[in-house]
C-alpha cells in the first residue's frame, strides 16, 4: 500500500537517506520550509494534524506538496521496499515448501548442501560462545574474513612451493594457523564451503549476506529450510509417450528405434523424437516400469521387493515344505535300461532346514509325493502344515478329498504357494540347488547349462550306442546306485553347517559357526521337543489312498479287478472305503465310512483278488498305467506309419519277371573213413542245430571262440530288444556275461 501522509521527521529522514541537497535533511529544516511555503495554512486534504497525538503532536503533509526531486526519491524508496517485500514473499513460499517436504525425500545434493550450511552456522554459533561475543554480525564478518585469509594463505603457500620470495605480511600469514580450519577457530573444511555454496564453478566463498540469510532461514524454518530448492522440477510423462509404450512394451522386446518407427507409422503427425524417447526411458521410468509388458510377471518379481520370513520361533515338524525337481543328469531306467532324467521329490522341515524325506520317480505325481511324505512322517513325525505349490502332485483328490483325503486323515493343514511366487518357497528352492545340482555335476551324463556341449553330445551318442549294441551302458548310473548317491547327498547336506540357521561357538576350534540341520534338530530334542509319531499299526495303512466304492454280493471292484471277502455280505449296496497299494494289487483294505469325522472308519476286512472279468492275474495301478501308455504309443506309431505310406507316391512301376525256381540241393553223401584197415565208420556231416536264441546264447557263453559274425549280430539284436532280454533272463542266461562276451568280440 502506498503511503500518502508524512511527518517532518519522516521527510527529513528520506531526504537524508537519498542524499538530496535540494530538500532539508533535518526535522527543523522541514518545518521551516513548510512555514515558508504556507503548507500549514492549507486545507485538511493537504495538511492535517497527526492522528492519535492528542491534538498537539505536529502535522502531516500530503505527498502532493513535495517537489519533484523529493517525489522521485520517495518513489524510488517505495519501489525498493516493494522489491524487498517480494523477495521476502518468495522466501516465505520456499520456506513453506521446504517445511512440507520430509528430510528423507531430499535428493543427495539437497541433503549435502543442507548439512553443510547447518555445519557452518553451528561453527559460527560455537565461535560466538567461545569468544563471549554478543553480536552475531561481528562473528559473521569474522567468518568472512577468515575465508579470505584462508584462500590468501593458500596462494602464499603456492608461492613458497614455487620458490618465490615473500613479504612480511605474507610470512606472518602462513606462520599463524588458519582461523577457518583451526579447531580453536571455526574448525571447518574447505570442502564444506563448496558443498554449502551449491553452485558450479571454482568459487567457494560464502558472503556475509548469504550467511545472514541462512541464519534467518534456520531461525524461521529449522535446519530443513536450509536445503536448496531444485533448479528444475520433474515434468510428468507425456500422453504421447504413453501411447508410444504400447509399441515398446511387447514380449518380443523391440528396441526404442524399432518401436518408434512402428509408432510413427501408426501416428504420422507425431512430434516424438528418439532423443525424447531415450531420455524418458532412462530418466523418468524406473527399471520395473521400463520392463512392464516386455517381461513376464515371474521375471519382474525377481526385481521387486520381497518379505523375508523368519523361522526363529518355529519348532521342528511345524511346517514341512516339498517340491519336485527334474534331475539334471541321465540315469538308467530300472525297467527299460534306457537313459532318462528322474524326478526327485524332497521334503524339508522349515524350522531346522533338515531334509526329512525324499522319493525318486519317473515324474512328479501323487505316488512320489505320498512316498516322500510317508518317509518323512514315519522317520521324523507328522507335520502341522504342509506348504507346497499348486502342481498336480499336491493338488488332487488323494490329498484333498473331504472323506478319504490324505491331509484330512493325517490332520495336516495344506497350504499352497501363490502362482509365480517361487520366492515364498526359497528354502526348498535353495535345497534343490545345494543338494541335487552338485550331485548331477559329478555324473558324466550331466545336462545342465554349465556342461560343455561337445562333451554332452559325445556322452549322449555313447550311451545310445551302448544300449543299441548291448542293451545297457556303463556310463549310465544304475537305479540302485543312483538311489545310494541320493541318500549320501542328503546325509551330507543335513550334516553341513547352514547359513540360514543360528550360530554358536565350537568348543573344539573356539570359533563361531552355524548349526547344521542335524545339529539344530538335536538341539530342539535336547530342549524337550517331541514329534507327533506314527504308531506301528498305522504305518502300513495310514498313507494308503482310499476311494469310495459300493459293496455288492461280498465283492468290491477297483481298477477293473474283483476283490472278495465274506465279511462284505453285510454291507451289500452300501458305500465303503477301499484302500489300495500302488505296487500290490493282490488285496485291498476295506473300511467303513465315519460319517461324523468324514474319514475312513473301522477296518471291515482285507479283500483278496478273485475276479475273472478281464485278467487271470491282478493288475496293479502302476502296471495298468504302463499298459495304457504302451498301447497308446503303439497306436500313435501305427497311425504315423500309415500316414507315411499313404503319402508316398512311387516314381514308377518296375517291370517284374517271374522268379526262377532254384533246384533243390542234394544232401551230401556220408563220408566213410577207414582207420587201421578196420570197417569204415560212417560220419554224419550234419552239424548241431541251434533252434532258439536262448540256445544260441547258452552255447555262445560256453564256446565264445567259435562264434561267427552272424551269430554275434543275432545276439546283439537280442540284447537291444527289452522283450528278448527278458526271455533270455527267464531262461537262466547271464546277461552281463553275454554283454561282456559281445564287447570283447567287438574289440
Amino acid at each position: 500500500m502506498i503511503k500518502e501522509w508524512f511527518t517532518a521527521r519522516e521527510l527529513a529522514d528520506i531526504a537524508k537517506e537519498r542524499g538530496l541537497r535540494s530538500f532539508p535533511n533535518s526535522e527543523r529544516g522541514v518545518r521551516d520550509r513548510a512555514t515558508e511555503y504556507g503548507w500549514n495554512d492549507l486545507p485538511d486534504n493537504l495538511c492535517r494534524m497527526r492522528r492519535g497525538s492528542g491534538g498537539g503532536g505536529g502535522r502531516e503533509y500530503h505527498r502532493s506538496l513535495l517537489p519533484d526531486a523529493m517525489a522521485a526519491a520517495l518513489h524510488a524508496r517505495e519501489m525498493k521496499e516493494k522489491q524487498i517485500a517480494a523477495q521476502e514473499g518468495h522466501r516465505e513460499v520456499s520456506r513453506r515448501k521446504a517445511a512440507l517436504i520430509p528430510v528423507t525425500s531430499l535428493r543427495f545434493r539437497q541433503r549435502n548442501a543442507m548439512e553443510a550450511r547447518g555445519e557452518i552456522l553451528l561453527a559460527i554459533d560455537r565461535y560466538i560462545a567461545i569468544n563471549g561475543m554478543t553480536a552475531r554480525r561481528e562473528a559473521i564478518l569474522m567468518f568472512v574474513r577468515a575465508q579470505e585469509e584462508h584462500f590468501e594463505r593458500a596462494a602464499v603457500l603456492a608461492k613458497v612451493n614455487a620458490g618465490e620470495p615473500l613479504n612480511d605480511r605474507e610470512r606472518s600469514l602462513i606462520e599463524r594457523p588458519s582461523l577457518l580450519t583451526d579447531p580453536n577457530g571455526f574448525g571447518l573444511l574447505e570442502e564444506t564451503l563448496a558443498i554449502a555454496n551449491d553452485r558450479g564453478g571454482e568459487k567457494v566463498r560464502v558472503s556475509a549476506r548469504t550467511v545472514q540469510r541462512w541464519f534467518s532461514t534456520r531461525d524461521k524454518g529449522g535446519i530443513m529450510a536450509l536445503a536448496p530448492a531444485l533448479t528444475k522440477e520433474d515434468e510428468p510423462v507425456s500422453e504421447e509417450f504413453r501411447a508410444f509404450l504400447t509399441f515398446y512394451a511387447k514380449p518380443s522386446k523391440p528396441t526404442a528405434t524399432e518401436a518408434l518407427a512402428d509408432y510413427r507409422e501408426a501416428n504420422p503427425d507425431t512430434s516424438l523424437t528418439i532423443d525424447q524417447v531415450r531420455y524418458t526411458l532412462k530418466r523418468k521410468l524406473n527399471d520395473i516400469e521400463r520392463n512392464v509388458g516386455r517381461e513376464g510377471l515371474l521375471t519382474l518379481r525377481s526385481r521387486m521387493a520381497y518379505i523375508t520370513r523368519s523361522t526363529e520361533n518355529l519348532l521342528p515338524t511345524t511346517i514341512y515344505t516339498a517340491d519336485g525337481k527334474t534331475f539334471d543328469a541321465e540315469v538308467e531306467h530300472p525297467v527299460s535300461h534306457r537313459p532318462f532324467k528322474p524326478e526327485i521329490t524332497s521334503i524339508l522341515d522349515v524350522a531346522t532346514r533338515r531334509c526329512v524325506g525324499f522319493s525318486i520317480a519317473f515324474k512328479e505325481n501323487v505316488i512320489s509325493v505320498t512316498e516322500a511324505l510317508r518317509k518323512a512322517c514315519c522317520d521324523h513325525g507328522i507335520p502341522a502344515i504342509f506348504y507346497v505349490d499348486r502342481g498336480p502332485g499336491y493338488k488332487n483328490k488323494t490329498f484333498d478329498a473331504d472323506v478319504n483325503g490324505l491331509m484330512g486323515r493325517l490332520s495336516i493343514t495344506k497350504m499352497h504357494a501363490l502362482p509365480y511366487n517361487s520366492q515364498a518357497k526359497g528354502i526348498i528352492e535353495r535345497f534343490n540347488k545345494t543338494a541335487w545340482n552338485p550331485l548331477a555335476r559329478k555324473l558324466p551324463t550331466y545336462l545342465g547349462e554349465e556342461m560343455d556341449k561337445e562333451a554332452a553330445h559325445f556322452v549322449h551318442k555313447q550311451t545310445r550306442k551302448d544300449i543299441k549294441e548291448f542293451g545297457a551302458s556303463r556310463v549310465l548310473p544304475e537305479w540302485d546306485e543312483f538311489r545310494a548317491m541320493c541318500e549320501k547327498a542328503i546325509a551330507d547336506y543335513n550334516a553341513t553347517p547352514h547359513t540360514g540357521l543360528p550360530r554358536y561357538r565350537d568348543e573344539e576350534t573356539g570359533k563361531f559357526r552355524h548349526y547344521s540341520p542335524d545339529e539344530f534338530w538335536q538341539l530342539h530334542v535336547r530342549d524337550g521337543f517331541e514329534p507327533v509319531p506314527v504308531s506301528e499299526d498305522e504305518i502300513d495303512d495310514l498313507f494308503r489312498p482310499y476311494e469310495i466304492r459300493v459293496a455288492r454280493r461280498s465283492q468290491v471292484f477297483w481298477n477293473n479287478n474283483e476283490y472278495f471277502h465274506e465279511a462284505l455280505e453285510a454291507y451289500h449296496d452300501e458305500e465303503v472305503m477301499v484302500g489300495y497299494d500302488f505296487a500290490d494289487a493282490s488285496k485291498v483294505w476295506v473300511r467303513e465310512i465315519d460319517r461324523e469325522e468324514g474319514q475312513p472308519g473301522r477296518l471291515i476286512c482285507v479283500a483278496v483278488f478273485h475276479g475273472n472279468r478281464r485278467d487271470y492275474l491282478p493288475l496293479t495301478a502302476q502296471r495298468a498305467a504302463e499298459e495304457r501308455r504302451y498301447k497308446g504309443r503303439l497306436n500313435r506309431v501305427d497311425k504315423k506309419r500309415q500316414e507315411i505310406e499313404e503319402e508316398f507316391v512311387p516314381a514308377g512301376l518296375l517291370d517284374q519277371t517271374d522268379a526262377i525256381p532254384m533246384e533243390p540241393i542234394a544232401a551230401p553223401e556220408a563220408v566213410h573213413l577207414v582207420v587201421d584197415n578196420k570197417e569204415p565208420t560212417r560220419v554224419s556231416s550234419r552239424r548241431n542245430i541251434i533252434r532258439t536264441d536262448e540256445d544260441l546264447a547258452a552255447w555262445a557263453i560256453e564256446n565264445p571262440e567259435k562264434l561267427s559274425a552272424n551269430q554275434l549280430r543275432v545276439l546283439r539284436s537280442c540284447l537291444e530288444r527289452p522283450a528278448a532280454r527278458e526271455v533270455l533272463r527267464m531262461s537262466g542266461i547271464d546277461l552281463d556275461a553275454l554283454r561282456n562276451l559281445i564287447r570283447s568280440a567287438a574289440a
